[in-house]
C-alpha cells in the first residue's frame, strides 16, 4: 500500500508520461492503481464496517448482548434476518406496545441505517439517548451515530460519538475505530493510545499492530515501530498485513525486514509471484546479486512479458554495471516488443 507521497509521485509521473503509454500499459496502470486504491479504502473505512459487527454483537457477544426476554419482538427478529424494511414496518407498530420502547427505537435506528436513510437513523438513535437509562442501549446508540458521522466524512463528530460510546462500555471495535479516526485526521500521536488499548485488551489483530507501528514511525519512534511490526509479522499470517509491512519496510530502507515479509508470504503460498518479485528486488537492493538474479530469471522464465519485473531487473543491472546481462535483457525486451517509458528512462 502506497504512502500519500508515493501516490503523488506515481500520479505525477503518469500525467506527465501519458502520451508515451500504450493502451496495454494504460490498462495495466488503471488496474494496478484501482487495486491499490481498494486496499486503501478497505483500511480507511474500518469505522463503516462496524455496522455488521454491531449486528453480530447484538446477537452473540456476551458482554454486549441484551437479555433475550427483552427481545422477543417480531420486528427485532426481522432485523436479525436482514429484512430491514419489514423490521421497520413491524417495529413502528410495536413501539407503543412494549415495556422497552428505547430498545425498539435502537433497532429502528440501525434498520434505517442499513437502508441508508440517514436522517431517520439519526433521529431514532438520538431518541434512544434521550429516553434510555440502559448503558448498553446508549452505547450502541452512540456507536451508531459514530458510524453515521463516519459515513458522512465528519470525522471529528464521529470521534465525539465513539468516545461517548467508549465511556459507557469497553468495546474493542470502538476503540480501534477511534484510532483510525485520528489517523484520518493525520494525528498519529493521538491514535497511539487507542491502538495500544485494543492490543492490551487482547483483542488486537494484525491491523491494530500494523497501524500502531505506523503511528510510531510517523511520530519518529523508529524503535517502537520496528518492535511492533516485528510482533505483527510473527503473530499474524495475514496477506494484507505482510504486504503492507513489506511496503513500509522498503520505503523506510529496511530491506532485510522487507525480505522477511516476502519470505513469509512465499512460504505460506500467498501471492507467490508477487512475493518472488519482492524477494528478487530486495536481495538486489541489499547487493546480494546472485540471489536477486536467480529469482528475476525464474520470474521472467515463467512470465517473460511481465513489464514490472523487467523494469526492476533492468534498473538493478544498470546500477550494478552488469553490461553483458543488461544487453541480453534489452535484446529480449526488443524481441518481445515490450515498451515502457521507465525502461527508456533507465537505459538512456
Amino acid at each position: 500500500m502506497f504512502s500519500s507521497k508515493k501516490w503523488k509521485e506515481i500520479s505525477d509521473w503518469l500525467i506527465n508520461n501519458q502520451q508515451n503509454l500504450t493502451d496495454k500499459e494504460k490498462k495495466y496502470w488503471i488496474a494496478f492503481l484501482s487495486e491499490q486504491n481498494e486496499i486503501l479504502l478497505d483500511v480507511w473505512s474500518e469505522q463503516l464496517e462496524l455496522l455488521d459487527e454491531v449486528k453480530d454483537n447484538l446477537l452473540s457477544s456476551e458482554s454486549l448482548t441484551f437479555k433475550k426476554e427483552q427481545e422477543n419482538v417480531e420486528g427485532i427478529s426481522f432485523f436479525h434476518l436482514g429484512l430491514y424494511s419489514k423490521a421497520i414496518d413491524s417495529l413502528s407498530n410495536e413501539v407503543d406496545n412494549t415495556e422497552h420502547p428505547s430498545r425498539i427505537y435502537l433497532y429502528l435506528g440501525f434498520s434505517y441505517m442499513y437502508l441508508n436513510k440517514n436522517d431517520k437513523a439519526k433521529e431514532h438513535l438520538l431518541n434512544v439517548i434521550y429516553r434510555s437509562d440502559d448503558q448498553l442501549e446508549k452505547h450502541f446508540a452512540f456507536l451508531g451515530l459514530g458510524i453515521q458521522a463516519g459515513r458522512d466524512n465528519d470525522i471529528e463528530q464521529a470521534i465525539s460519538y465513539f468516545e461517548k460510546a467508549e465511556e459507557l462500555l469497553f468495546n474493542g471495535d470502538v476503540v480501534y475505530n477511534l484510532g483510525i479516526c485520528y489517523l484520518l485526521l493525520e494525528m498519529p500521536k493521538e491514535a497511539i493510545a487507542f491502538f495500544n488499548k485494543v492490543i492490551g485488551s487482547g483483542e488486537g489483530d494484525g491491523e491494530a499492530y500494523y497501524w500502531l507501528g505506523k503511528c510510531y514511525m510517523d511520530t519518529g519512534n523508529t524503535t517502537m515501530a520496528m518492535e511492533t511490526w516485528y510482533q505483527a509479522v510473527h503473530e499474524f499470517d495475514n496477506k494484507e498485513i505482510l504486504l503492507s509491512l513489506a511496503s513500509e519496510f522498503e520505503e523506510e530502507g529496511f530491506f532485510s525486514c522487507a525480505l522477511y515479509c516476502y519470505e513469509r508470504l512465499y512460504e505460506l503460498g500467498m501471492e507467490e509471484r508477487l512475493a518472488l518479485h519482492g524477494l528478487a528486488w530486495n536481495y538486489g537492493l541489499l547487493d546480494q546479486r546472485d540471489k536477486s538474479i536467480n529469482r528475476f530469471e525464474q520470474l521472467l522464465e515463467d512470465s517473460p512479458e511481465d513489464i514490472n519485473v523487467w523494469i526492476s531487473y533492468v534498473w538493478l543491472l544498470k546500477q550494478w554495471d552488469e553490461k553483458e546481462k543488461l544487453d541480453t535483457c534489452l535484446k529480449k525486451i526488443s524481441q518481445l516488443e515490450i515498451q515502457h517509458p521507465l525502461l527508456k528512462k533507465i537505459t538512456s
